[in-house]
């Protein structure tokens, strides 16, 4: 006799159902508070917090896009494509932005303090470079010292700055709370035969002297982008062979954004604020991206992979 078909159980049956619907927005919001609360009592660094942030909230958004794979009766094509595109947005998001907070060991490191003292570059270092500087600023005043480092091209100019916000404390009363940005990431080429890279500008009194970590910057920026275009356009594709009610572009656009904006804003030094905003932010503008992306894939390709008519 035949055998019967193998009857999923009620555990299978509500373990796909949740992972459709609302288990991992729940344990993603479970995990990131007691990360947070690990971090306000001092157990976590600033590193570490915004490390794990950097990707815990890509692989939420990977998880979310890859979802419609989970559904055997629907097109198979359109379920390949929202794996690969979740699987790219989670690794193109996590790579410049988990970069960006813990760099690694740098190819060359070392402190210029005055005007005309130069950090040398060893023989062979050359090429795309990516910059950490960073310093302090004086209690009181110089809230900014502006800087220029000569030997890359083109010359890594910024600055060191404090800025002041009022924050309410108690029912009633307000206090001047200072910011002080204190690194930032710059790009530039060293060319060949570069002996050293020199403090050509300072401006202002800073606390410390300048620290640089020169790194190797092996992806070109382009590159990079062109790479989250064709994610972007795989997800939109794959939510116009899925049907209207597929969603792989929006969670996809949001960890691409996310990545871009974390890359930009965080250092080693300032990683919990910025990776904290590029959740919102990223959030928001790639719900706006992902929208648009998955509306066009949609009006260029029907359920099941026809394409759609003109006129």
């Amino acid at each position: 006799m035949p055998e019967s078909p193998k009857v999923p159980s009620a555990f299978a049956l509500w373990l796909e159902d949740a992972l459709k619907s609302w288990i991992l927005q729940v344990a993603a919001l479970l995990l990131v508070g007691a990360v947070a609360a690990l971090y306000l009592l001092g157990f976590l660094s600033e590193p570490a917090t915004g490390a794990f942030v950097a990707v815990a909230a890509p692989l939420l958004a990977a998880g979310l896009a890859a979802r419609p794979a989970l559904s055997a009766g629907r097109d198979p094509r359109g379920r390949a494509l929202a794996v690969v595109a979740a699987a790219a947005a989670f690794l193109l998001s996590v790579g410049p932005s988990f970069s960006a907070i813990v760099p690694g060991a740098p190819i060359l490191a070392g402190e210029v303090a005055a005007q005309g003292d130069a950090l040398a570059v060893p023989a062979g270092v050359s090429g795309r470079v990516r910059v950490l500087i960073s310093g302090h600023l004086r209690q009181g005043y110089d809230p900014e010292v502006d800087f220029r480092i000569a030997g890359t091209r083109p010359a890594l100019e910024g600055r060191l700055e404090r800025s002041w916000s009022t924050a309410r404390i108690g029912r009633s009363g307000r206090a001047r709370v200072a910011h002080d940005h204190l690194a930032d990431w710059y790009e530039g080429s060293i060319p060949p035969g570069t002996a050293a890279l020199r403090l050509e500008r300072l401006q202002g009194r800073p606390a410390s002297a300048l620290s640089l970590a020169v790194y190797r910057d092996w992806v070109p920026r382009w590159l990079v982008l062109a790479a989250m275009g064709l994610t972007l356009a795989a997800a939109a594709a794959a939510d116009g062979r899925l049907g209207a009610r597929s969603e792989v572009a929006v969670p996809v656009a949001m960890a691409l954004a996310f990545g871009l904006l974390v890359e930009y804003n965080a250092t080693p030094l300032s990683a919990v604020g910025p990776a904290m905003g590029g959740v919102l932010l990223g959030a928001m503008l790639g719900a706006l991206a992902g929208a648009l992306a998955s509306r066009i894939g949609r009006s260029l390709v029907h359920p099941g992979g026809r394409a759609g008519k003109r006129g």
